[in-house]
């Protein structure tokens, strides 16, 4: 499937030099706080430990159980756990801070499709797998293929609006011929550079992945469905999209009351 495909991809280009049976707690360590840097959750660093299990018993009998040494220390240091729900969205003066660090040190595209992903709430590698040939202008649509589905890994081709501000950075982006994709960069790439902004502004805790919650949040805020959060988000199950709707309910809640003790006060 495309994500065992992208996991074992992932796991070749950082564990692949090491031989197996030489491989050590340290290194699943290093490996583990590396793919924390590059935005990955302990749930998601946890289900990559255990297909390298696979592999690993795949290899052969007698490799020492290296990956069941490294769980206990791994999970201590927070590096893999559980799924539960993350709640971490930037704020906006975090958000401006970020895209324009990316900006000034490592070029418009990265804050674009940083600013892109945060507006559609699309996953990075969504944003970065569009292609030019897969936008439709008339209806001001794209194309997003083999989008991550629980039951349909590939095959699962949605056609997504893209509005507003959205469309906007799209088009601004060069054409150049014979470059297929809109944001001609890697996606492990623009979350190292995501995290790197991170670090120089001393912004806590936050990872690219996060701008999907924050377009799930903002498309809920301006009252969308339902059913248009789960078609925007490409979700199956309203159980996931709620969150979004649960959340932007709360802050309106605020809202409302810190409008109401101003009046008050100014009434006073």
């Amino acid at each position: 499937t495309t994500t065992e495909h992208y996991t074992l991809k992932q796991l070749t280009r950082s564990l692949g030099p090491i031989v197996a049976a030489a491989m050590t707690v340290d290194d699943l360590l290093g490996w583990a706080q590396q793919r924390r840097d590059e935005g990955a959750g302990p749930y998601t660093i946890n289900c990559d430990l255990s297909k390298l299990g696979t592999v690993i018993r795949y290899a052969g009998n007698g490799l020492p159980d290296v990956i069941g040494a490294a769980r206990p220390k791994l999970a201590y240091l927070g590096l893999i756990g559980g799924g539960g729900l993350r709640e971490r969205r930037p704020t906006e003066d975090e958000l401006q801070r970020v895209l324009a660090w990316l900006a000034s040190e490592k070029g418009q595209v990265y804050a674009d499709a940083a600013l892109f992903a945060a507006i559609t709430a699309m996953r990075r590698g969504e944003v970065c797998r569009i292609a030019w040939a897969d936008l439709d202008e008339a209806k001001k649509m794209v194309l997003i293929r083999d989008r991550k589905d629980p039951r349909r890994k590939a095959g699962n081709d949605q056609w997504v609006p893209i509005l507003g501000e959205a469309w906007t950075v799209l088009q601004r982006q060069p054409k150049v011929d014979g470059q297929a994709q809109i944001f001609p960069i890697g996606e492990s790439t623009v979350s190292k550079y995501f995290t790197e902004a991170c670090r120089a502004l001393k912004i806590p805790d936050l990872h690219f992945h996060d701008l999907r919650h924050a377009g799930g949040v903002m498309a809920a805020q301006a009252g969308a469905t339902l059913r248009e959060v789960m078609d925007r988000l490409g979700h199956t199950s309203p159980n996931m999209a709620m969150r979004y709707q649960h959340v932007a309910a709360e802050r309106d809640a605020q809202l409302a009351a810190r409008m109401s003790a101003f009046a008050t006060g100014r009434s006073g």
